[in-house]
């Protein structure tokens, strides 16, 4: 059955030049459409729970928020680990679970018991948006010369948010940096009591006066009349004319006991860039599931419209940190290593081989593998990354390619000034090991089947560079047993002559010294190897990871998440005390 894959691609020679330009165009095409991200998603589904209950202590927002949210959540299908985190106004629930677990089922289970939870009046608890603890994208500042933080921060609030999470992908944009702009009633405590009146009074005025009311309709002449009191403020004047008591008839307002102004929320941090050391910023987190690239443009896209068209001219978005940066250094790595991998192994085979056209034969095998695998993964709609990339090993690729030109080379050679039939010993050099070459790229592929029966972080860290590994050896197989031969049949037309390779020729000498000591010695050589194979087990635990990847999730302002990751280095000598050696560590908000 294999040898007569080769029959029919040298019989076939013409169809299998055009199926390789369509891989090659297909690959090609694939590479460039395929998602590409500087490394995976490594966290597990998660839904949290965010709730605040202002002016509230940090045992109260225990007793009473975040304990009857972790028994209303108790049992929930598929939750791995449920944590959570209480503080001064806020309550933090953070629901694990099990790997493949849809999200948005997840979220909808914990929306439905959310709605059986017994907290305080007025308390209400939200879910944060679906991102992942890498799902941070995009940062950028707004720039003024005249405009003040706090103008700046309204903008960002009630235009540039609500703009960038209409882009498609974007999970939200969490603005942080500035002063929250608040409409203040600043009470006199003299002028309250001389008119006897409360704090709670002029509130529940201010609340009662502040709204639109209907009135139904009338008719009239034939025609009906709608009826709407106008109650809605709209600056501070109409605060100022609000009516909170009377004293003899006279109606008492808000300006007879107090000032109204234009103020700001009690500040919870502040964001300082470059120079400026009251700067606003803006965070884009990008939705779980999303590819970069997609969502980057889109973001790019919305940031042209809204510096061109939406914002004031003298207020701009300044972005200074995007990831396509760090996935474009990724792709020309990844493009640069394979290039110089390929180079070097073409110097390699012509220096063993001691011919260019074979070794050009070979080399060929490595773009057109890695293409094939390309299309294969852009139809499975797998990422590439860095790991999946770059971990390709050109010698397994290449290792049954090399074999299968080294024979025909062989025969041809054996042949040299003899008449023959060329496709006939490209036919028998090809049979000799056409069946070996198949097993040997089965038993490969079996090595990478363990990779597959990995779970949780690990699994999602190694499947796509097992998955880029498999497909590229599937494609040098077959392109092993089909262009291969093609190739020779037009390249080897006038026969070949074998060169004497003095360096390799030295080489086997040595090698010939070396093993003939070995045979002459067994026991000796077993127990050098056993010494050699038992060392590593005892280098093994001196070795310690340099650094490791810290997912924080920090507070953006407000209650909401905002993940920061950051490179942390230690020492070795630390890390040697420490049974990790590479770690992954994922902190609950503060």
């Amino acid at each position: 059955m294999i040898h007569r894959i080769v029959q029919a691609a040298l019989r076939q020679r013409f169809l299998v030049l055009m199926l390789t330009a369509f891989i090659t165009v297909g690959g090609i095409l694939s590479f460039q459409r395929m998602p590409v991200d500087a490394y995976p998603d490594l966290a597990p589904p998660q839904v949290e729970i965010i709730t605040q209950w202002p002016d509230h202590a940090s045992e109260e927002v225990e007793r009473l928020v975040t304990l009857p949210l972790e028994l209303e959540m108790n049992g929930v299908p598929h939750m791995v680990v449920m944590r959570s985190i209480s503080l001064y106004g806020l309550s933090d629930v953070i629901l694990t679970f099990e790997e493949n677990t849809d999200d948005y089922f997840a979220r909808q289970i914990v929306f439905e018991r959310l709605a059986q939870a017994t907290l305080p009046t007025g308390v209400t608890p939200t879910l944060a948006p679906l991102f992942s603890p890498s799902g941070l994208v995009y940062r950028y500042v707004l720039e003024s010369p005249d405009r003040t933080p706090q103008e700046l921060k309204t903008i960002e609030d009630w235009v540039i948010e609500r703009a960038y999470r209409s882009v498609h992908g974007v999970a939200d944009d969490s603005g942080f940096g500035g002063t929250v702009m608040q409409y203040q009633v600043l009470l006199d405590p003299a002028r309250i009591y001389g008119y006897h009146l409360t704090i709670p009074q002029v509130t529940a005025a201010l609340a009662a006066n502040n709204s639109n009311a209907g009135g139904g309709f009338y008719s009239q002449g034939g025609q009906f009349y709608y009826v709407r009191g106008i109650g809605l403020v709209r600056n501070t004047e109409d605060i100022g004319n609000i009516v909170v008591g009377a004293n003899k008839g006279v109606p008492i307002r808000v300006r007879d006991v107090g000032d109204v102004a234009i103020g700001h929320a009690p500040r919870l941090g502040e964001f300082g860039f470059q120079k400026n050391d009251d700067a606003v910023e803006g965070v884009i987190l990008m939705l779980r599931g999303e590819q970069t690239q997609n969502v980057l443009k889109g973001v790019e896209a919305k940031t042209e419209e809204l510096n061109h068209q939406i914002l004031p001219p003298d207020v701009k978005i300044h972005p200074y940190y995007d990831r396509s940066e760090l996935v474009g250094l990724t792709t020309d790595t990844v493009e640069a290593n394979l290039l110089r991998g390929m180079v070097l192994v073409l110097v390699v085979l012509i220096f063993f081989l001691v011919s260019f056209r074979a070794a050009v034969i070979v080399a060929l095998t490595i773009p057109l593998s890695l293409l094939f695998a390309f299309i294969v993964l852009h139809a499975h709609d797998v990422a590439a990354n860095l790991l999946s990339i770059g971990a390709i090993d050109f010698g397994i690729v290449i290792d049954g390619t090399v074999v299968m030109i080294e024979n025909i080379y062989r025969e041809l050679a054996l042949r040299e000034g003899q008449t023959y039939n060329l496709n006939e010993v490209i036919l028998a050099a090809a049979k000799d090991v056409d069946r070996p070459i198949f097993y040997s790229v089965a038993v490969i592929l079996a090595g990478y089947l363990p990779i597959y029966a990995l779970s949780g972080p690990s699994g999602k860290l190694f499947h796509p560079m097992a998955e880029t590994m498999s497909f590229a050896l599937v494609g040098a197989l077959i392109l092993t047993l089909t262009l291969i031969p093609v190739l020779a049949s037009y390249w080897f037309k006038r026969g070949v002559r074998e060169k004497p390779n003095r360096a390799f020729e030295w080489m086997k000498r040595k090698y010939a010294v070396q093993l003939d000591w070995a045979l002459d010695r067994p026991k000796t050589t077993i127990v050098i190897a056993t010494l050699i194979s038992a060392s590593r087990f005892f280098l093994f635990h001196s070795l310690a990871a340099s650094s490791c990847l810290i997912s924080m999730r920090v507070r953006c302002g407000y209650g909401q998440p905002c993940p920061t990751p950051f490179l942390l280095r230690r020492p070795a000598a630390l890390l040697r005390k420490s049974a990790t050696f590479s770690c992954l560590i994922r902190r609950s908000p503060l």
